[in-house]
């Protein structure tokens, strides 16, 4: 299984939320969100007050087309919108590597994606989840 919760609060630059480009800029996002076929889970932008944020969350059964999607779209959010933050959380069961009892965190600020450990619910297996025999 994939798992993947999300957040990101999109403002243009560190300092200003809106320096007049930020209706362009989410014109970019949602142009960018009308090209996923997701069949189910979460992919929302809204606006509250005057500020956008974005909120995502799906499992799937296998890491595939989401996984990348959503990776592109903080991508995209990080470069147009260098002001932005947030988090997403990821965590694929199967991966081979050795992070398959593992969250992982992909951190969003200053126009910057980097991916770190998760200190909070990891390793899964007894954080979250007992072994199973």
């Amino acid at each position: 299984m994939y798992e993947f919760h999300g957040w990101a609060t999109i403002q243009e630059s560190p300092a200003e939320v809106d320096a007049g480009q930020l209706d362009t800029i989410i014109q970019k996002i949602q142009l960018k969100i009308t090209e996923f076929n997701w069949g189910s889970g979460l992919l929302s932008l809204n606006a509250v007050n005057g500020s956008y944020y974005l909120h995502v969350g799906a499992f799937t059964n296998r890491k595939g087309a989401e996984a990348d999607e959503i990776a592109s779209l903080y991508q995209l959010i990080a470069r147009i919108a260098p002001g932005s933050y947030g988090l997403l959380y990821t965590r694929d069961d199967e991966n081979a590597q050795g992070l398959d009892n593992e969250f992982r965190v992909m951190v969003l600020a200053r126009g910057q994606l980097t991916e770190q450990p998760d200190p909070f619910l990891s390793p899964c297996i007894p954080v979250i989840e007992d072994e199973v025999d």
